[in-house]
């Protein structure tokens, strides 16, 4: 009777009418499930800090080369300069060494325009606008009223909408300031 009272211990039924294993054999089965259960954690874990890692690499890779199609379009530019600059060296002919620097600065300009920076117009005669301008100075003026730009200092650019440099400008102080 006591060795049958055991055996039911060990073997008890559940409600669907099947045996449950005995009770050193369901623990080795959940310490099975949880080892498993902490390698899918561990593995999970070490595959998130994995992607974090490849993604904060890929992140620093594109601001280190983000430029790199600008500089390879602006490395002829650099070239034309350099050649510039050693005919000024032995050239007596300022004309021509005008126009060669022209040409160089139209295609800067050309290659700025196709990566989207426009010059912002400095607005001579308009109010000063603190979203595109920066007062350099502020003198009396007989033409423009107070406030107006009346001479830019420093071009501005815009890349896009994106104001990236202010145009530098001096403006009036009005007639009798």
């Amino acid at each position: 009777m006591i060795h049958e009272d055991n055996d039911m211990l060990d073997r008890s039924e559940t409600p669907e009418g099947t045996t449950m294993p005995a009770g050193d054999d369901r623990i080795a089965e959940l310490e099975r499930e949880i080892a498993e259960w902490k390698d899918q954690y561990v593995r999970s874990k070490a595959e998130t800090e994995n992607i974090r890692r490849r993604s904060t690499l890929r992140e620093q890779e594109l601001i280190s080369y983000a430029s790199e199609h600008l500089i390879t379009k602006m490395l002829p530019v650099l070239d034309d300069l350099h050649a510039a600059v050693e005919a000024a060296r032995t050239s007596t002919d300022a004309e021509a060494i005008r126009a060669g620097v022209e040409m160089i600065y139209n295609k800067a300009v050309r290659i700025f325009e196709e990566a989207g920076v426009r010059t912002i117009d400095a607005g001579v005669g308009q109010p000063f606008n603190v979203e595109v301008h920066e007062a350099l100075m502020h003198m009396p003026n007989d033409v423009h009223p107070e406030g107006a730009v009346i001479q830019e200092v420093q071009r501005g650019y815009k890349l896009h909408d994106k104001v990236i440099r202010h145009t530098k400008v001096i403006t009036s102080a009005g007639k009798d300031a």
